[in-house]
């Protein structure tokens, strides 16, 4: 048998070939060995089933669903199992699942592709931010939130480029957006005072900063800020 990390190509290969019972157990033993990715169950899944092991397969193809929740091939796929097994009812949930994951959204691109592109603008927003491109940055970000705007972490991630390009005010704008839904969330919350605090803003910044302690109490960056912020208030009186 081949090491480890090889073999998730060899079992495809072995799918390939039409050895489903061969494939299995080397997908068997990927995901034993810590390859457990939806792709791998999902293909086990698939063996499985060629090889007539039906509610084997519905396990496999349920695992990758787990895993990848919007998995257009496992849910047809499940169906067609399901199916067999004379399952008319869930067979045809699995179906709509599909069909709704596949259709289109606002954004003109099914759903499971708007969201595979927007993870890519992020990914390559987080490249330029690391190579200290920030204006670049910025674009790929504006780029992933046109397409998933609800993805709160692609706006802190555009808010903390805007800080590091020295710019509070459009950082602000984001984090607000990203508390509004979620007014607990510590690294929002930290970095909203910060925004304040470098725009000159020091009575907001010991607001979001206090809001911040009461709930989160154990934070310890709360601390630093908090002398940070009174130093500055000496300056000032």
């Amino acid at each position: 048998m081949e090491a480890g990390p090889d073999l998730l190509t060899v079992a495809r290969e072995r799918f390939a070939a039409r050895d489903y019972r061969g494939a299995a157990l080397l997908l068997d033993s990927a995901i034993q060995s810590g390859q457990g990715y939806a792709d791998a169950h999902h293909l086990l899944g698939l063996c499985l089933a060629l090889n007539d092991q039906r509610e084997d397969a519905l396990r496999a193809f349920d695992e990758a669903l787990r895993l990848n929740p919007r998995y257009v091939e496992a849910y047809l796929n499940r169906a067609i199992v399901l199916g067999d097994l004379g399952r008319a009812g869930e067979a045809e949930a699995s179906i709509e699942k599909a069909q709704a994951l596949g259709a289109p959204d606002t954004t003109g691109f099914p759903t499971m592709v708007a969201d595979r592109l927007a993870n890519m603008h992020a990914d390559l927003g987080r490249a330029y931010r690391e190579a200290g491109a920030l204006q670049a940055a910025a674009r790929e970000f504006e780029a992933a939130l046109a397409l998933r705007p609800a993805f709160a972490d692609l706006r802190l991630d555009l808010a903390r480029t805007r800080m590091e390009a020295g710019e509070p005010g459009e950082a602000a704008i984001e984090l607000d957006a990203v508390l509004e839904r979620h007014p607990a969330w510590l690294d929002a919350m930290l970095l909203r005072g910060l925004a304040a605090y470098l725009s000159g803003e020091l009575e907001q910044a010991r607001a979001v900063w206090e809001r911040a302690s009461e709930r989160h109490p154990e934070e310890p960056r709360l601390e630093t800020y908090r002398s940070m912020l009174a130093r500055r208030l000496r300056e000032r009186s």
